[in-house]
């Protein structure tokens, strides 16, 4: 008869899995803990351009929001996130991409010209002239409408005068808008109104607009092409004190005009407008 063993004392398999189990779970709550870490004080990998921008700002708006806010908007759709989001934007292409509104009474044409463009051949003239029975508003411009994947964070472009003529028109300038065209509170738009010549008061008061003057003189510079480059969510935070989300469409419009002319007066302003830029650099 073989003898019989003696207790074993070789650990069972659940015992020597068991420190194993504690080992996981300690690795899984120390890394829980470091991202946390990483998370809370910023140790984390930093991240650059777009993507700082991005989780800096708000939640992307509801595809689709703006178009229902106002039925002339029309936008195209960017899918790239940095770049100019502008088509033709130098208009070499005439007037591809680019629209007045026409649906506006206070709106006149745009023409495409050659001879006068800051790069390339061509550029955007607005002839601005009014006549003694002309309306007492005017706007002349181009224009684009545009859902990005990621809201614009400047406008640059060149604005050449060639004639500046306003008469006896008070209110006669160059400016650059954009409208954010996602309500936010009791604001049909976000509008940011760059005022880049020909007046040195705000023309109006407009609760749902911000004024920012680049130049701010009665009697613009003629005869040479002028650069301007404009902070737009910079602009929004400091004037609205927050930044249209990324998704939000919005209409860009490059203008020069003349408001409250009185009865009789004339007008007969010439500007340019080249190598224009909407987007993120």
């Amino acid at each position: 008869m073989r003898p019989s063993r003696g207790p074993s004392h070789k650990p069972s398999r659940a015992h020597r899995t068991l420190p194993v189990a504690h080992v996981l779970v300690a690795l899984v709550v120390v890394g829980a803990a470091a991202f946390y870490a990483g998370y809370r004080f910023g140790l984390s990998r930093a991240k650059t351009g777009v993507e700082r921008a991005k989780t800096e700002r708000t939640p992307s708006a509801p595809p689709g929001k703006a178009a229902a806010d106002d039925p002339h908007f029309e936008p195209r759709t960017v899918t790239v996130r940095a770049g100019n989001f502008l088509e033709n934007a130098g208009f070499e292409s005439g007037e591809t991409g680019w629209k007045w509104l026409e649906w506006s009474n206070q709106w006149g044409k745009f023409e495409v010209g050659e001879g006068r463009a800051a790069a390339g051949d061509k550029a955007a003239h607005l002839a601005v002239h009014g006549g003694a029975t002309d309306p007492a508003t005017r706007v002349f411009g181009v224009v684009q409408e545009l859902v990005s994947p990621v809201f614009p964070g400047r406008i640059s472009g060149k604005y050449f005068v060639e004639r500046w003529e306003p008469g006896g028109v008070r209110k006669a300038y160059i400016q650059v808008v954009i409208i954010a065209m996602r309500p936010q509170g009791d604001q049909p738009t976000m509008q940011l109104r760059y005022i880049l010549d020909g007046v040195t008061e705000q023309p109006y008061q407009m609760s749902n607009a911000r004024y920012v003057f680049v130049h701010r003189r009665a009697v613009p510079e003629t005869g040479a092409w002028i650069d301007f480059s404009l902070d737009v969510l910079g602009d929004y935070r400091r004037l609205w004190g927050e930044v249209p989300p990324d998704g939000t469409g919005y209409r860009v419009l490059f203008e020069a005009r003349y408001d409250d002319k009185p009865a009789g007066a004339t007008v007969a302003n010439d500007v340019w407008y080249d190598e224009l830029f909407v987007g993120v650099p």
